[in-house]
């Protein structure tokens, strides 16, 4: 009985958990080969913007905002590195999901993913 209930069980959770998108998978092997210590500290950020290194992450968001008015903004990253970048990741109104790549210092868009 006890067996069959964990078989259920184990059943339903599979059944809960979404598949993944082709825009999300590639996303997850893109970065896969980061750590955490590839991204600024909260602390990091602010010196860094406050010196003029950086500029504001709101700056960046509301330009990708501007290329992509219909999008939701899921989430922005300050990934640290020779050439420092915001990752802002977008919902388009299709329903892809899209990686958006700034330079840190000017806020130019580079690409997306």
């Amino acid at each position: 009985m006890l067996r069959t209930l964990i078989i259920i069980a184990a059943a339903f959770t599979a059944l809960g958990v979404p598949a993944v998108t082709q825009a999300e998978a590639e996303s997850l092997e893109w970065t896969q080969g980061r750590d955490m210590r590839d991204r600024y500290t909260p602390g990091e950020a602010r010196v860094q913007r406050e010196q003029g290194n950086l500029v504001p992450a709101i700056r960046v968001i509301g330009e990708v905002r501007r290329l992509y008015p219909d999008a939701e903004v899921l989430d922005a990253e300050l990934v640290r590195g020779s050439q420092p970048r915001y990752i802002v990741k977008i919902l388009t109104a299709d329903g892809r999901r899209i990686d958006v790549v700034a330079d840190a210092r000017t806020g130019n868009i580079l690409s997306e993913r």
